[in-house]
């Protein structure tokens, strides 16, 4: 701010500041570097395509590899049948010597089995059978589409009871001469393929697997094989559909990310797999980026070292020609200095206003009346500080202290300003002005906050006419409230002592004109006795309303647990009540108190708060004594415990608390509902 007084003398000229040479610096540093980084960038890029490139290559050719590895030996085990099928003698003839050519076949070959079979699944040959064993009698659906549409084919893994694993097959048609079409399968568990992986062969990391047409793994270099059920992920599978041969980016669920690459073979429309983690390619990029990066760091690290050079011969010329300008404005800095000390001391806000009525500088005081910061205000109008009429009063004063006369006995104007936000407060204020050697006229603003005092006031008057005003409310509406009490005591004689002694009087009456008849009096008697039990009891229950905890000390525990049994009985509710300590010594006063404060808190719980549950807690430490009643209603209005409120409930539980010079809070609790504590001193009983 202090700068703000008057303007800096102008640099010399050609000099530019430090801030501006760094800044130079910085961007001749960039336009050499700039290529440079270009350059790194593209070669990176390129670097990891052409890594990529050649890894989807090799990916294909291990895959076309395995692909062709697969398709020979189907081939190889077809013509071999084809070969079987020549030595098949015609319907009616013994099959022996063609079992012993299968049996030596699947040796050869390395089968499990080999199974002929007609169109129908009717099991003709099955070898090699074990010692004893018998042969099935049919063979999968499966295995019998060959003779259906009489075109040699595979057969995707499938379950034979006749095998412990799955199997898959590899078959030929065989026509006799009576023209029926025949199956020749060979049967291979799904190890047999394991050996078409080749896995010792591949680099370390890589995965192989062979998948059929139906997506189920038949061989998978990445673990034991598991169940023909097992198949591959749902979005691979649908790229295998469409696509004959490709690779892409899969994610198997619960793995790592690869690089697959997948091949189908037309004949047998199996599909042979090859992967890589993606982390070895990363690495393999990573390794490209670090050559690379090694030499973009040398060279930046030379380009930094010579723009540092170059600054820091620059700044010792520049150090050199601002100390000339440093001398000549050390004097007006001082002088600045002084008149900035005075302004920021002053508990005041004060503001110094040129002629043109432009901030040239303003004290803590002023930023925190206004909330202005620095760069919003200095150098700007006065004008927006002060409401309208205000700052043609402002400008009257101005105008009067620049003609040499002060407007007003104390030179004291009432107004109002402007807060930062349109807020509008009440102030006094005052212009006065500065004297300086160069001649420049300065004024202070001086600004007063008469908020508070003004606000005092209004609160004060108000104060006055609210206590009269709620205390007239409140004797009115004690007045009602004591009047309904008195009606509804008397609605409760009349309806209920009234009439339940009106038949007391009867029956007396009846038993008396039948005194003859000895049975007759004691029954008319005995009911007598009980309507004058009710009686009594109605007359209890009225005085527990009116004096509710007795007229002796000790009955507040009683009081409150018959109060909420007939609670709970009257309004449908559940109750409970715990008491910590010893209430005996609490008087009959004090406890009427506390009872009426929880016969409030229990109707306003059911009749505001929907309360089903409400549970009371009494306390005692010593003289301390404390009263808690929760309930799962709703919840409460934190608005009515303002004493402006009408609600005579409230009013009233804080009048008895005030008569226990104790404290009543009501709060709202985090699970629901509502909860008033009450807290009072009980003195000592004297002995």
């Amino acid at each position: 701010m202090m700068r703000a007084l008057s303007e800096p003398a102008p640099p010399l000229e050609g000099v530019p500041p430090r801030r501006r040479l760094r800044w130079l610096l910085l961007w001749l540093l960039l336009a050499f570097q700039l290529p440079a980084l270009l350059l790194f960038g593209v070669a990176a890029w390129l670097a990891m395509d052409r890594e990529q490139a050649a890894l989807e290559q090799r990916l294909m050719a291990r895959t076309v590899a395995l692909s062709h590895r697969v398709n020979a030996r189907v081939v190889a085990v077809q013509d071999a049948l084809q070969r079987l099928a020549q030595q098949l003698p015609p319907d009616g003839q013994d099959l022996r010597d063609f079992q012993r050519a299968a049996s030596a076949l699947a040796r050869d070959l390395e089968i499990d089995a080999i199974v002929l079979a007609r169109a129908n699944g009717q099991s003709l040959v099955h070898v090699p059978l074990a010692v004893g064993a018998e042969p099935p009698r049919t063979a999968p659906p499966a295995f019998t589409e060959v003779a259906r549409t009489g075109r040699a084919g595979v057969v995707n893994a499938t379950t034979w009871p006749a095998r412990e694993g799955p199997v898959v097959g590899i078959g030929v048609p065989v026509t006799r001469a009576g023209g029926e079409t025949l199956a020749l399968q060979a049967v291979l568990e799904l190890p047999r393929l394991t050996p078409l992986l080749e896995a010792g062969l591949l680099p370390s990391h890589w995965q192989a697997a062979i998948v059929d047409n139906a997506g189920r793994y038949l061989a998978n270099s990445a673990g034991p094989q598991g169940p023909a059920s097992e198949r591959v992920g749902a979005a691979l599978q649908e790229r295998l559909a469409r696509d004959g041969f490709g690779t892409l980016r899969w994610v198997e669920q619960g793995g790592p990310p690869m690089t697959v690459s997948y091949w189908t073979a037309p004949a047998t429309h199996w599909t042979a797999l090859v992967a890589v983690p993606a982390d070895v390619i990363d690495a393999s990029a990573w390794r490209t980026l670090l050559t690379l990066g090694v030499s973009m760091g040398l060279l930046m690290a030379i380009g930094g070292t010579g723009a540092w050079l170059v600054r820091r011969r620059l700044t010792a010329a520049l150090n050199a020609m601002r100390a000339a300008t440093e001398a000549a404005e050390a004097g007006r800095r001082r002088g600045e200095q002084r008149l900035e000390g005075m302004l920021q001391a002053a508990p005041i806000a004060t503001l110094l206003i040129d002629e043109t009525h432009r901030v040239r500088s303003f004290n803590p005081a002023a930023r925190a009346l206004f909330g202005h910061a620095p760069e919003q205000i200095l150098g700007r109008s006065l004008e927006p500080l002060f409401t309208p009429l205000s700052w043609r009063y402002c400008q009257e004063d101005i105008a009067a202290v620049l003609r040499g006369t002060v407007r007003g006995p104390d030179g004291v104007t009432s107004g109002h300003c402007v807060r930062l936000g349109g807020d509008v407060f009440p102030a006094e204020f005052s212009v006065a002005p500065i004297p300086r050697a160069d001649g420049e006229r300065l004024l202070s603003v001086t600004v007063r906050d008469v908020t508070e005092r003004e606000e005092i006031q209004a609160s004060l008057l108000a104060a006055h006419h609210e206590v009269q005003e709620v205390s007239q409310r409140f004797e009115r509406m004690l007045l009602r409230e004591m009047d309904a009490r008195q009606e509804q005591i008397g609605r409760e004689l009349h309806d209920a002592v009234g009439s339940a002694v009106a038949g007391v009087s009867m029956l007396l009456e009846a038993a008396a004109a039948r005194r003859n008849d000895p049975a007759l009096v004691g029954a008319l008697l005995e009911k007598s006795r009980e309507q004058v039990q009710v009686v009594a009891e109605r007359l209890r229950q009225l005085s527990r309303g009116i004096v509710p905890a007795g007229s002796e000390a000790g009955a507040l525990h009683q009081a409150l647990e018959q109060y909420l049994l007939d609670a709970a009985a009257l309004m449908g509710i559940e109750c409970t009540l715990r008491a910590r300590g010893d209430f005996s010594d609490v008087g009959a006063e004090n406890a009427g108190h506390v009872y009426r404060v929880v016969q409030e808190a229990v109707t306003n719980a059911v009749r505001h708060g929907q309360a089903r549950r409400i549970a009371v807690h009494l306390a005692r430490a010593g003289a301390l004594c404390g009263l808690t009643v929760r309930d799962d209603g709703k919840g409460c209005d934190l608005s009515l415990v303002h004493p402006s409120h009408p609600g005579m409930g409230l009013k009233s539980m804080q009048a008895r608390a005030r008569a226990l010079q104790g404290r009543l809070a009501l709060r709202n609790r985090r699970s629901g509902g509502c909860e008033v504590v009450l807290r009072w001193s009980e003195p000592p009983e004297e002995l």
